[in-house]
């Protein structure tokens, strides 16, 4: 599977990707001819795109025939069907939900469509190929739309590599991975979102175990994450590992191998400094 990751214009993407069940703007006037208390309940379930809980049912069921009937399009309702996280990595296989008899609603607790919620609701299902946005969000709670759009597959997979973005957007200088707490997949998050705190922390507890187990660089791990509970002993190793280091390339210098002024540039402090330049003093 090639996934092509592309920055695109907003148009191009909004005008492929489905919707979410959420409803972005005031549910229709319609609802008004319902009675209280359903007709506020209902009212905020399509402004979440989410039942809330058991109750109101028939209400329910005739806010969200008005609702598609008033919003109806030829655009999907977007799915998720599998998902897989992996370090790094989330993989998906997304789907869309067409010609529904009612505007549909995720299921309570469920934080994105299934193919149970739109069947429920009388769309049939095909497999979604086209983009998806990603759009992140700030610990201040603002959000960045549109930092890149992911292409989808005819099969409808698409793998969210953090790495991959977190370089994109480095190159592009205009906003750092590490600053945002989440990250928001397919427009309004219709494809679901992704913990970024929760993924670093991940990733640190992996980076802090291979350390451990001999693997990996220490200072990279103190460097990226000076706050882990392991940080304090890793310092060691990463302090072993530059002194061992050291003592190779004075080794090297000392059998003509490595050009004392080459060590000094490697090494701005060492216990072998006054040594190696003491050799160039008398040279």
């Amino acid at each position: 599977m090639v996934l092509t990751l592309l920055v695109v214009l907003a148009a191009t993407a909004r005008a492929r990707e489905p919707h979410s069940s959420a409803v972005a703007d005031d549910p229709q006037p319609g609802l008004t001819l319902l009675e209280e208390p359903c007709r506020s309940r209902v009212a905020a379930e399509l402004r979440a795109g989410q039942v809330g809980a058991p109750g109101c049912e028939n209400e329910r069921r005739i806010a969200q025939d008005r609702q598609l009937r008033a919003r109806r399009s030829w655009l999907g309702f977007g799915l998720v069907e599998r998902h897989r996280i992996e370090l790094g990595h989330v993989a998906l296989i997304l789907s869309e939900g067409r010609g529904c008899r009612l505007w549909p609603l995720r299921g309570v607790d469920r934080p994105v469509l299934g193919p149970a919620d739109v069947r429920a609701a009388g769309c049939w299902v095909r497999r979604y190929s086209g983009s998806l946005e990603l759009a992140g969000v700030t610990a201040e709670g603002r959000k960045l739309p549109r930092l890149a759009v992911l292409a989808v597959d005819g099969d409808g997979r698409v793998d969210v590599d953090l790495g991959r973005l977190a370089v994109s957007l480095d190159r592009r200088g205009e906003v750092q991975l590490d600053t945002l707490v989440r990250l928001e997949l397919g427009i309004n998050g219709w494809a679901g979102s992704i913990d970024l705190v929760a993924m670093r922390a991940l990733l640190a507890d992996w980076h802090a175990a291979s350390v451990q187990r001999g693997r990996g660089v220490p200072a990279l791990l103190i460097v990226r994450h000076p706050e882990h509970p392991s940080a304090e002993r890793i310092r060691g190793f990463a302090l072993a590992d530059s002194l061992h280091r050291q003592e190779e390339d004075f080794q090297a210098v000392q059998r003509g191998l490595l050009a004392p002024y080459r060590f000094l540039e490697r090494h701005a402090w060492s216990p072998y400094r006054q040594l190696v330049a003491a050799q160039i003093g008398g040279s």
